[in-house]
């Protein structure tokens, strides 16, 4: 009994140390980013439009300015239109709420309609499974632009028929809309998750245990959603930092052509280094916590450790 209790002792103490190495871990990788960040925003701004500073005393005291202004809030300062200092709080959050909303969202959706077209995928014949992957990999190489084409026309022309609006097709500073820029952004990383997914899915239905699930009277809608999918969600968060930086590089296209109001608008128009740091920081932070959510989920579903 004393053994027992000895064993347990020095295993609880064992998982308490893995665990504070999981979170020392979580938190390297934070500052790391963070840091990242912050020079990176103190480079851009040697570039003004007065020529550009290469000079060492401007980067530093850059960098020094941008962390100045993320322990005192108060110090972030922009100029409006009439020269006029104001804080960047009294606009900052429609901008910032507004990517949030469109960037998850998007994330979000496109991985539940590349799940779902997996699966759907997978109940059909091998040889119409060849076809269909061919046809997704097409799609998947069309520019953002001509999809945004599609749905717009798309919207005009049931417009013209039947004089209903189905969404607006465009924004403005005053409006705000989520249909068109959310399904817009969506579509092409579900088609590159859909492509990751079936090559996964492939390899896991050839392994023992799914022909020993069959051999059970399991069906392939069972064996994926209890085995399979299990098994390749650890491959799958690895290739999503792919889809999350299409994201990023997508919205910054999209904000032009849908004339929509995101933070890398709010970047351009207020170019200061101290406002680039913290408002890309401030948009980093929730994706930050939702990965490190998932990659928790994951590890304890799996008993897999995660790298990103």
């Amino acid at each position: 009994m004393v053994m027992l209790d000895d064993g347990s002792y020095f295993f609880e103490r064992w998982k308490m140390g893995v665990s504070m190495r999981t979170t020392l871990s979580v938190l390297s990788r934070f500052l790391f980013v963070v840091i990242g960040i912050i020079l990176l925003s103190a480079f851009v701004g040697m570039f003004t439009i007065n020529g550009i500073h290469l000079e060492w005393n401007v980067f530093i005291q850059n960098i020094m300015d941008i962390v100045m202004s993320l322990i005192f809030p108060d110090r972030l300062i922009i100029l409006g239109p009439t020269q006029f200092e104001y804080s960047i709080f009294l606009n900052f959050w429609d901008y910032y709420l507004y990517s949030l909303t469109i960037f998850l969202s998007a994330l979000f959706i496109s991985f539940v309609i590349g799940l779902f077209i997996t699966y759907f995928t997978i109940l059909l014949p091998k040889k119409l499974i060849h076809h269909i992957s061919k046809i997704v990999s097409l799609l998947e190489s069309l520019p953002d632009l001509f999809i945004i084409m599609i749905i717009q026309f798309t919207v005009i022309y049931y417009l013209n028929v039947t004089g209903d609006l189905l969404f607006p097709v465009a924004g403005s500073s005053r409006t705000k809309t989520y249909f068109l820029p959310i399904i817009a952004l969506s579509l092409i990383p579900a088609f590159m998750i859909y492509r990751i997914n079936l090559h996964l899915v492939n390899e896991e239905w050839e392994k023992s245990y799914v022909e020993l699930a069959r051999s059970k009277g399991h069906n392939k809608t069972f064996i994926f959603f209890n085995h399979v999918l299990r098994n390749i969600t650890p491959s799958l968060f690895s290739h999503s930092k792919m889809i999350v930086l299409y994201l990023l590089s997508s919205m910054v296209i999209f904000e032009k052509i849908l004339k929509i109001y995101l933070i890398f608008t709010f970047i351009i128009t207020y170019p200061i280094p101290n406002v680039i740091a913290f408002t890309l920081i401030m948009f980093f932070v929730p994706v930050f916590v939702l990965y490190a959510i998932i990659t928790n989920l994951i590890e304890k579903q799996t008993g897999k450790r995660l790298e990103w």
